[in-house]
């Protein structure tokens, strides 16, 4: 079965705009939300996505479809955040507060359910590695084959690295208090 994001790039590639425009709806807010793991700004996440898109639109890029669409478009993303940093010479980090830089009505405009909303939260407080890979697993509902095409890591790295983020995001909502209570029945 063909996926939705590939479908539409086709339509897009022999010449219907239509197909574009559902890309981009489609996928639109969630890469901002991945593209700010790396980011740690959403400002930033939005121009890089916008740059993202453009770059879809202008140069056309050949898809090969040895992972799926979304895997494929957000490699593309992770490579443009990590490369934009390099170029502007910043420093790919979390704010001083300890946010993503996510505002608060967009991050209500994408994960309505509360506990997702404390379970976001609470990923902020783990380091990079840790909250990149559950970010995908919960979040984008990623299998670990699509995470280690998109990590550049084996299967087997990414099942440990899962294993650890799991365990660690575990202390932070056992040591939480009042914030992360929604989600302690499911630790």
């Amino acid at each position: 079965m063909e996926d939705y994001g590939y479908s539409n790039y086709k339509l897009f590639l022999s010449g219907d705009l239509q197909g574009f425009e559902n890309i981009v709806k489609y996928y639109r807010n969630n890469l901002i939300l991945f593209i700010a793991q790396y980011a740690h700004d959403f400002q930033l996440a939005e121009d890089i996505s916008q740059e993202v898109f453009v770059k879809l639109y202008l140069k056309k890029p050949n898809y090969a479809k040895q992972a799926s669409f979304k895997t494929w478009l957000y490699i593309i993303a992770k490579r443009d955040a990590i490369s934009y940093a390099k170029k502007h010479k910043l420093q790919l980090r979390a704010n001083d507060n300890g946010s993503l830089g996510v505002e608060e009505e967009f991050l209500d405009i994408i994960i309505a359910d509360e506990r997702k909303k404390a379970l976001h939260n609470a990923l902020n407080e783990l380091c990079d590695k840790y909250r990149n890979v559950l970010y995908l697993t919960y979040f984008e509902d990623f299998s670990v084959r699509e995470i280690s095409v998109l990590l550049k890591k084996t299967p087997k790295q990414v099942t440990d690295m899962l294993y650890n983020a799991k365990k660690a995001l575990s202390v932070v909502i056992l040591n939480g208090g009042e914030m992360y209570e929604i989600l302690r029945s499911s630790t």
